[in-house]
């Protein structure tokens, strides 16, 4: 099964659509948040980080929306903000994520 999935791995990376999909997501929109000037140890400091990636997950969704928000959910107005939070908190870093969840648990 593993050389396989090796197999079809390889091929996939010779098709020339891959490449274009590649190309594409380089100028796809992305949802970013700046965290450097934060010291992540100070609880204010953790809360102004949830701050600033709800932030960055609200202003992603006022212009991708539609493209992040399936048919069928787009009467929800929580699905894209709450999407593309956890798809921030994924791409967090281990201790990042750690301070982000510090100040989650203390939010009401």
């Amino acid at each position: 099964m593993r050389p396989l999935a090796i197999v079809c791995g390889l091929l996939l990376a010779a098709c020339p659509a891959t490449a274009a999909l590649a190309r594409d997501d380089a100028s796809a929109p992305k949802a970013r948040f700046v965290y450097g000037d934060l010291n992540l140890r100070r609880p204010a400091d953790q809360d102004e980080l949830v701050v600033r990636v709800a932030r960055a997950a609200a202003d992603y969704c006022r212009d991708h929306a539609e493209v992040v928000t399936p048919h069928h959910r787009r009467t929800n107005s929580r699905y894209c903000p709450t999407t593309m939070r956890v798809q921030l908190m994924w791409a967090m870093s281990p201790s990042v994520r750690h301070a982000y969840d510090a100040g989650r648990r203390r939010r009401p």
